[in-house]
């Protein structure tokens, strides 16, 4: 909606978080008003509660980190609110008209209107008030955060050498000591396991899982039970045509182009030209292809005889479609004059939308007309069965005729990918109290509009610390694999120490050669690639090394060291631009923290991960 966002994404995402502006979306809701309920954080006298991140998630399932990352993005917004507040930095009332004025949704033939803005409103079930709180609020975010994008300099020494740092490549080989050399030679005592194990009880943990029994009731459903006749189908048809498709037609022409802008004495001589044109097709209609071909000067359609395919309207410019529509098949045209010349139009044929056609499409949607009513009257009942027989989904299943399902054993996330059982409400009704804890059936879950669900546990299986007896092989396994990666990192040291004073070099199982840039990493992973380029290369080959995180100690040798090319013109703006949103960036998130040092900021609890 605004440039600056447009422009900066890099800077909005990382600083505000990829939810920061409502205003772009419509508005997904300002901060909840005052109310009884644990807040997640409080920035000065502003509460952020929980479902205040649940409407910037807008009902998508998400992890901790994810809501974690939420509640950060409105925190700093609310920094930044605050601080817009202090100043006395908040739009005006004629700012705001002509924000919601620009708003393309709002506007019919390029002006504001009234009665879009006001179906907008109903459409989504808000207040004039709380929309242009919303945008308001918006505004306000956009006046703070401007002052520090596209602002800030970046010489062009800076630019050059960060060009030739990325642009640079170095030819590199490894040679890995793998802890599986030194695993036969190490012991580990009982006593050692023990002592590990109660250290690191965490790591040996059981998560809490639960397996579901659901019945799921959805309009597809009821709609496969209804039954619509042939002449229920027609009569709808043929009382609502146009929403089965409209009918199109297949044109071939010819054209011969002028400007709409030439002189008038310039547009005749096309024009008579084109009659003239207009007197061989008649003579001769079954000739059309062959003179298009010749004669027509559209590009497009000329090599194949003039043929313009099927169209419906709306594809053309008026005064051709007015044409086509009004010929029969096979007639041809008078001249039409449109912006782009003159043209001959053929019609070569006319696809009708008919019942036969159309016919599985409409009794579809009459199904799901009867359906709707059904459907909701059934939610309802299951609604109450689900209520006064909370102990089984048997009776529930029987009376609607649905077949209870069970889910694969899952946590609080959900199973991901299964859109049923990863869906948050789903999986609140699953793990509430009165399900896991009293074992009832759930009340009736409305995944959306269109479907819902009845749930109950069918196991349930707490968090469970695993005894040391479950787990120790386990734990011997990770203490010799901890000890067998000390010895390959001694060892690798040591070679490393001898290669470098240029002892036994050649003498190693070094693998293929990779050339790697700071842009193109040839499957190494960001610590080795920092490894590499961090390598002292005064003197070739240069050597390096480190400890993978599953134990490896890999062995980097650097033989050849590559300058960059010269960067082209293009690439030389696009990584200035780059660096100016990382400065823009840094220094918002110093104001930011500045501001966090004003407010205080207090973080109650975490949003939990559902």
């Amino acid at each position: 909606m605004f440039n600056f966002v447009q422009n900066n994404q890099v800077v909005i995402k990382v600083v505000l978080g990829a939810v920061a502006l409502t205003f772009v979306g419509f508005g997904v809701g300002s901060y909840t008003a005052a109310v009884d309920e644990p807040f997640l954080a409080k920035v000065g006298g502003n509460k952020i509660y929980a479902r205040d991140v649940e409407r910037q998630l807008e009902g998508q399932p998400a992890n901790a980190a994810s809501r974690q990352g939420v509640l950060e993005s409105l925190i700093r917004q609310q920094l930044l609110l605050s601080a817009a507040q202090r100043d006395g930095m908040t739009p005006s009332v004629g700012q705001l008209q002509q924000a919601i004025a620009a708003i393309p949704a709002f506007q019919a033939e390029g002006k504001f209107s009234p009665a879009l803005y006001a179906e907008f409103l109903k459409s989504r079930q808000r207040s004039a008030d709380e929309f242009e709180a919303d945008i308001r609020r918006d505004l306000t975010l956009q006046a703070q955060v401007a002052p520090y994008l596209n602002t800030h300099f970046v010489s062009a020494n800076v630019v050059g050498r960060m060009a030739d740092l990325l642009g640079e490549s170095r030819e590199v080989r490894e040679l890995l000591v793998s802890p599986s050399r030194f695993s036969a030679g190490v012991t580990v005592s009982d006593a050692a396991v023990k002592q590990y194990y109660d250290a690191n009880k965490s790591r040996y943990v059981s998560p809490e899982s639960a397996q579901l029994d659901y019945i799921a009731l959805s309009l597809d459903d009821v709609a496969a039970t209804q039954s619509v006749s042939d002449a229920e189908a027609q009569a709808y048809f043929d009382k609502h045509k146009a929403e089965f498709g409209s009918e199109e037609r297949r044109v071939s022409h010819i054209l011969l182009t002028v400007d709409a802008k030439a002189k008038p004495e310039a547009r005749a001589a096309v024009k008579a030209q084109a009659e003239a044109l207009l007197k061989e097709v008649k003579a001769n209609p079954a000739g059309f292809a062959a003179l298009a071909k010749a004669r027509s000067q559209d590009p497009g359609s000329a090599t194949q005889g003039g043929d313009l395919g099927f169209f419906a309207r709306g594809a053309m410019v008026k005064p051709f479609e007015d044409t086509a529509f009004a010929l029969q098949p096979g007639q041809i045209s008078a001249v039409v004059a449109t912006d782009f010349g003159y043209h001959i139009l053929k019609l070569d044929e006319i696809k009708s939308v008919d019942f036969a056609g159309q016919k599985a499409a409409v009794i579809e949607k009459l199904k799901r007309q009867k359906a709707s009513t059904q459907y909701r009257a059934q939610l309802e009942k299951l609604g109450e069965m689900a209520y006064q027989q909370p102990d089984s989904l048997q009776k529930l299943a029987d009376n609607f005729k649905l077949t209870i399902k069970t889910s694969a054993a899952m946590g609080r996330a959900g199973i991901a990918g299964d859109a049923l059982l990863s869906n948050a409400k789903v999986l609140e009704a699953a793990f509430s109290d009165d399900v896991l804890k009293k074992k009832h059936n759930s009340e009736v879950v409305e995944v959306n509009a269109t479907s819902a669900v009845v749930l109950r546990i069918k196991q349930y299986q707490p968090q469970r610390q695993k005894p040391l007896s479950e787990v120790q092989d386990q734990v011997k396994a990770a203490l010799v694999q901890r000890e067998a990666a000390k010895l390959a990192e001694k060892q690798g040291q040591q070679m490393v120490a001898d290669f470098k004073a240029g002892k036994l070099i050649d003498g190693q199982s070094w693998g293929a050669t990779h050339k790697v840039s700071r842009r193109a990493a040839d499957g190494m992973n960001l610590p080795e690639l920092r490894a590499v380029f961090a390598s002292n290369v005064s003197k070739l080959p240069a050597f390096t090394s480190m400890r993978r995180d599953n134990g490896d100690y890999v062995i980097y040798r650097i033989d050849t060291v590559n300058k960059a090319p010269a960067a082209a013109p293009a690439e030389t703006a696009q990584l200035k631009t780059l660096l100016t949103e990382m400065v823009s960036n840094s220094v918002l998130v110093s104001h930011l923290e500045d501001l966090r040092s004003r407010d205080k900021v207090t973080i109650s609890q975490r949003p939990a991960e559902q």
